[in-house]
């Protein structure tokens, strides 16, 4: 399986203008070659998939990927998930994490480090 950690960052917002490189989550998830997660591979070893949101202001939360309603999901430390904008990443694209509540942040894909 190809196992990797995607680092996202805090793309460009309202209040951070150049995005934050302390804002951002570590995931854990093995990707296919188009940069797609490998969905057979999360349901052969779901405890692999990993997740830690790291936030200056905030302590850090962790928990697992996974498939809600259909698409990606954070679900951190018992906290409502969060849900993926796509299931596709390479460095230097943009991804949206919907909040509970529904609200899109942006991050930028900024390293993938393949794990095996």
């Amino acid at each position: 399986m190809n196992w990797n950690t995607i680092r996202l960052e805090l793309a460009r917002t309202e209040n951070f203008p150049t995005g934050s490189v302390s804002r951002g989550y570590l995931i854990r998830v093995p990707l296919n070659a188009d940069g797609s997660i490998d969905e057979d591979a999360v349901e052969r070893s779901p405890r692999q998939a990993t997740v830690r949101r790291f936030w200056s202001t905030e302590p850090d939360e962790s928990g697992r990927v996974a498939r809600i309603d259909g698409r990606w999901g954070l679900r951190c430390n018992g906290n409502r998930d969060r849900l993926l904008s796509t299931d596709c990443f390479n460095i230097g694209d943009e991804v949206n994490i919907v909040e509970p509540g529904g609200v899109p942040v942006p991050f930028r894909v900024a390293n993938i480090r393949r794990l095996d």
